[in-house]
């Protein structure tokens, strides 16, 4: 598995133009946005992004601590329509479940409606398969959304908001359970290369977290960025995470 998606990384890269990159980061789950706050603007028609990024998190009431590689792919398959996918690794599991792969996660996102001032509203779905270990995962999960985006000034702010159908390792045998997922935050340059984010996200079984992130565009087509989240409620006490995104020109 690891082998297929870096040999598709390579040829993807070898067959891109950096001349028509654009600047930017995905989301979990592999779509344009911020790392915890879900994007209203998408890659053009043969736009590709690849992103990774090393999260540390830390759980609450225990010691346990996870270290995951998440490596996601953004592409823009026709304009107003975008695809991702996102393939999570565990290279430390403390509570030692001894499953190098996570849940692998696809993705789509389509551009329903732009309007003046550069607000925009983003229909989006997501299919979480059951790949990873049982009891750390969440399992299979069918996801669909709204996610909207307007500028004022330098300030970019962004919502989302998701239903959420969960199966758990078996949706055909387990009881399915249903929930909401939830973000809103903004955005703002501080420098010319320097982008400042900051959101609070959460869902309504409970989990609350506050977000704070950086992004250094480094070239056209290169980013850097760092996120801390403080978990307010729910599993979770706090992660970091530090990545690159690469964006230029796929098929």
């Amino acid at each position: 598995m690891i082998k297929v998606f870096l040999t598709v990384i390579i040829l993807s890269v070898a067959g891109t133009s950096a001349g028509d990159s654009v600047q930017g980061t995905s989301t979990q789950g592999g779509l344009s946005g911020f790392l915890f706050l879900p994007g209203s603007d998408l890659l053009q028609a043969g736009g590709l992004r690849i992103q990774g990024y090393l999260d540390y998190i830390g759980i609450k009431g225990s010691s346990n601590s996870y270290l995951v590689l998440p490596m996601n792919v953004t592409w823009g398959w026709m304009d107003g329509l975008e695809l991702g996918g996102e393939i999570p690794f565990f290279l430390h599991d403390s509570a030692e479940e001894g499953k190098l792969l996570g849940d692998i996660t696809l993705g789509c996102a389509w551009l329903y409606e732009t309007a003046s001032g550069g607000s925009a509203l983003v229909l989006n779905g997501h299919l979480r398969f059951p790949t990873g270990s049982e009891g750390r995962d969440r399992g299979s999960e069918l996801s669909l959304g709204v996610s909207t985006g307007t500028t004022f000034r330098l300030f970019r702010l962004q919502a989302s908001a998701s239903y959420v159908l969960n199966g758990g390792r078996n949706p055909f045998e387990n009881h399915i359970r249903d929930y909401m997922n939830f973000s809103i935050g903004g955005a703002s340059y501080v420098a010319e290369d320097v982008q400042i984010v900051c959101g609070m996200d959460g869902n309504t079984c409970g989990d609350l977290g506050l977000s704070g992130s950086g992004v250094f565009y480094v070239f056209d087509s290169v980013s850097l960025f760092g996120v801390l989240r403080k978990g307010l409620s729910g599993r979770e006490s706090y992660s970091i995470s530090g990545g690159a995104a690469w964006t230029g020109s796929g098929y």
